[in-house]
C-alpha cells in the first residue's frame, strides 16, 4: 500500500486497520478496550473520521497479531495521516477529496455544475468567484490537487449524467463556457469517462431537486454516497441507502441521451461559441 497524502492515509489507515481487526477475530469493543476509549472511537478512526497516535497503533498492532510489513505500514499510514495537509479544504469536505483520490469508480448525477474533476481552470475560477470570492486561490489549489487523478496511470472509471443546463448555462461567459465545452468534448474520447446529458425534454426524473455522488473503493470494497450543499455535506454508507441512489443513478442513465447524443449535443453548444 503506497502512504499517500494525510486524508487518504488517514482513510487507508482506518480500512487496513478494520480488514487486520476483523482478522483476528477481535470485535471494537476488544480495540476500544486496549486504547481506553469507547467503541464508537474505533468506528470513527476505521471510517478515516479519526486518526491515532503512532503509540496507540502500536497497541492495536500487538492487539491484532500484526508483523512485518503489515505492521510498517499501520506504523507509517498513523505517522502520515497526522501531518497537515498543505491544501486546506473544509472539513466536511476533507474526507470526500480523499475518497474521491482512491476510488476505483465513480458515479455521479450534477444538475447545475462540471463535476470538478472535469473542470477547466478557468471554469472552476468563475464558479469560485459567484460562490466564494475570498477563498478563490484555495479552490483552485483543491481542483488542482483532485485532478491529478485523471492525468496519472491510475484514472477511476467516471460515470457523469449532467443535467442539459449545466451544458447550456454560460459560466464566465462565452469564451471560458466555450473552452469548458471543447475540453468535455475530448475527455469523452477516453474510455473510461462515460457522459451522458439529461434532456430537459425528459421532464420528470429520479435526481430531481438533488445531486450525488457515489464513490467506490476498491481496497475496502465499499461504495459511499455523497451528497452536498453550499456549505455541508454528507455521507451515506448504509446498504439501503446505496441501493436506492444506485437504482436512481441507472434511472438516470436510461432517460439520458446516450453517449453519442450527449457528444452531438456538446458540438451543437461549442458552435454556439465558435
Amino acid at each position: 500500500m503506497t502512504v499517500a497524502n494525510p486524508p487518504v492515509a488517514r482513510l487507508q489507515l482506518g480500512q487496513l486497520l478494520r480488514e487486520l481487526r476483523e482478522s483476528a477475530g477481535k470485535k471494537r469493543e476488544d480495540a476500544a478496550e486496549v486504547l481506553e476509549c469507547q467503541a464508537p472511537k474505533i468506528s470513527k478512526i476505521e471510517t478515516g473520521r479519526s486518526t491515532i497516535s503512532a503509540g496507540d497503533a502500536r497497541l492495536l498492532i500487538d492487539l491484532y497479531g500484526a508483523n512485518g510489513n503489515t505492521a510498517q505500514t499501520v506504523l507509517e499510514l498513523a505517522r502520515e495521516a497526522r501531518k497537515r495537509t498543505q491544501v486546506r479544504v473544509p472539513d466536511w469536505a476533507r474526507r470526500f477529496v480523499a475518497m474521491e483520490s482512491i476510488a476505483d469508480e465513480i458515479r455521479g448525477y450534477e444538475p447545475e455544475l462540471v463535476p470538478g474533476l472535469l473542470q477547466t481552470a478557468e471554469y472552476t475560477r468563475a464558479h469560485a468567484m459567484a460562490t466564494d470570492p475570498g477563498q478563490v486561490d484555495r479552490l483552485m489549489a483543491v481542483r488542482e490537487e483532485r485532478q491529478t487523478r485523471m492525468s496519472g496511470g491510475n484514472v477511476p472509471l467516471l460515470h457523469v449524467v449532467l443535467n442539459e443546463a449545466v451544458l447550456l448555462r454560460p459560466v464566465g461567459g462565452p469564451e471560458v463556457m466555450g473552452g469548458q465545452l471543447r475540453h468535455l468534448r475530448e475527455l469523452v474520447e477516453s474510455p473510461e469517462i462515460t457522459l451522458q446529458a439529461l434532456p430537459f425534454h425528459t421532464g420528470a426524473h429520479a435526481g430531481m431537486g438533488s445531486s450525488f455522488v457515489m464513490l467506490h473503493l476498491r481496497e475496502s470494497g465499499s461504495t459511499v454516497v455523497y451528497v452536498e450543499d453550499l456549505y455541508t455535506a454528507g455521507y451515506l454508507d448504509g446498504g439501503s441507502h446505496v441501493e436506492r441512489y444506485g437504482a436512481a443513478f441507472d434511472r438516470l442513465r436510461e432517460s439520458a441521451l446516450d453517449e453519442a447524443e450527449t457528444t452531438a449535443l456538446l458540438e451543437r453548444q461549442i458552435k454556439e461559441y465558435a
